[in-house]
């Protein structure tokens, strides 16, 4: 037999070794750790698995019922409207678990409570004893989402909860806030608060809001109706990060909806704001405002709403101050720009060739700017016309007829900016396509950046004419010696090689 037929035959099995060992003992040293840090690793699990552990060995049987972090989640499937009795049935099991890991804890402090459930009206009793239960035990960190089966009946945040001494972190991803705290000096320990909401109602939320005194850092995540009248007040004196994410219910019918949001936060940091039809903002006591990120989702909210100009200028001057701002681009006007001396970082989101006008703008009203982020997102409704080119790398074809219009086209300031001159040190461009109005604005912006250090261009999976435009990059006039051109093809692009100039 041939010593490559014995290999395979050894390799399959079929000719045992003559002097096998025996398997190597393998030490469990995991089970050997102490109990506080096993429990540390188990909090990381569900508490299901978490549970399960306890088949290991009389070492694990135990050790599940000391972890501070309790995970129970359970949402219907969408087979429950096929299958009643089988989901019920997987419902019922799932309450029984939690009451039986809560009664098998005994008097253990929790740190974290999360329960995510589908529930109805008769399950309420026993969720407001669970909640009841963690408080008793000095929860820190509430995480409570409630899918109810009862359409018409949401359940009620009871309101021992308000009084909650040690609760120092709240996530409700329901509408569970119905009620106003009934007494004042409610969440004395509270610090993040996140809430995801349909319709917000004005006096609960607000006054939850005003009667958190140590409160830093709050998202609300809210779903708003064509008929709300909504006047919002945020006053929270120690506040330092505000997330808002409101979407509209539907676009349908008349816009110009009457929902203002008064901010009062003198330690506010970090705005972030997200929505397709833009809210009026009033910003009181905004001087330590540091970063902002401004996005609207479409694309025609301006021509929806009369008074646009007025709702963007203002929150623009309202954020003014910061040092990092990121806005998405396709909305806003040029002329809505105030003086943002203090930024020193701009993100802009540049939807296919629109508002050009606004970076310049914003280069013109931003004199100490060091770092520029460019981003391209394609966009359906501009449509620009692939690009012959001559001999020498130029384009012979700059615009479609049904193109992008002269005013979304790329226009070469007759100035330049301050902080082009003496501040601008990094562009970053993401997107880059290689249309010419991409190429006029990097070409722009290399001859005048004149302490410029580096511009780097993220292709996307197809550049045409790469070459070309690699070659016409190089021959740009430089206003600093010293800047480099990086081109960076990114993942699933068709191309391996970065380039430099």
């Amino acid at each position: 037999m041939g010593s490559r037929v014995k290999g395979l035959l050894l390799m399959r099995g079929k000719i045992p070794n003559k002097k096998s060992n025996p398997p190597a003992r393998v030490e469990d040293r995991i089970s050997k750790l102490p109990n506080e840090v096993l429990c540390h690793i188990l909090s990381f699990l569900p508490t299901k698995y978490a549970v399960r552990t306890s088949i290991l060995s009389t070492r694990w049987k135990n050790v599940w019922a000391f972890v501070p972090n309790l995970d129970f989640k359970y949402v219907e499937a969408k087979s429950y409207f096929f299958n009643k009795k089988k989901d019920k049935s997987t419902s019922a099991r799932f309450f029984t678990f939690v009451d039986r890991v809560i009664s098998v804890r005994g008097s253990a402090d929790i740190k974290k409570f999360c329960l995510h459930c589908s529930c109805g009206s008769k399950d309420f009793a026993r969720i407001v004893g669970w909640i009841q239960t963690a408080i008793q035990h000095n929860v820190v960190e509430l995480d409570l989402c409630f899918e109810t089966t009862d359409k018409d009946l949401a359940f009620e945040l009871p309101q021992f909860i308000f009084m909650c001494k040690t609760l120092v972190v709240l996530k409700l991803r329901s509408n569970c806030i119905t009620n106003a705290p009934l007494a004042s000096g409610c969440f004395p320990s509270l610090k993040i608060l996140h809430v995801r909401v349909e319709y917000p109602v004005n006096d609960s939320m607000e006054k939850i809001f005003s009667c958190c005194p140590v409160l830093e850092d709050l998202t609300i995540d809210g779903l708003l109706g064509s008929d709300d009248v909504l006047n919002f007040k945020i006053s929270a004196p120690e506040l330092k990060i505000l997330k808002l994410i409101l979407p509209h219910r539907d676009w349908v019918g008349d816009h110009d909806h009457q929902y203002c949001f008064l901010i009062n936060c003198p330690k506010l940091e970090n705005i972030d704001l997200k929505q397709d039809i833009l809210s009026k903002y009033l910003f009181k006591n905004a001087k330590s405002l540091v970063k902002a990120s401004l996005n609207l989702f479409t694309h025609a909210v301006a021509d929806l709403q009369p008074d646009f100009s007025n709702r963007a200028n203002a929150l623009l001057a309202g954020i003014s101050n910061v040092k990092y701002l990121s806005l998405s681009a396709h909305v806003w006007e040029a002329c809505c720009v105030p003086a943002f001396d203090n930024l020193n970082e701009l993100k802009l989101v540049l939807h296919d060739c629109y508002n050009w006008d606004l970076l310049t703008e914003l280069l013109k009203r931003s004199p100490n700017l060091e770092h520029l982020f460019l981003e391209h997102e394609n966009d359906e409704e501009c449509i620009c016309s692939d690009e012959e080119y001559s001999e020498d790398g130029s384009s012979k074809v700059e615009y479609s007829e049904d193109g992008c219009s002269n005013a979304e086209k790329w226009n070469t300031p007759d100035f330049v900016p301050i902080c082009l001159v003496s501040h601008l040190k990094t562009i970053s461009i993401r997107g880059f396509q290689g249309h010419l109005h991409e190429r006029e604005a990097a070409k722009y912006l290399l001859e005048n950046g004149e302490v410029l250090r580096k511009m780097t261009i993220y292709t996307g999976d197809f550049l045409p004419a790469k070459e070309k435009i690699y070659k016409e990059f190089s021959m740009f006039q430089r206003g600093s010696r010293t800047c480099q051109v990086e081109f960076i093809e990114e993942a699933g692009s068709s191309f391996d090689n970065d380039y430099v100039y």
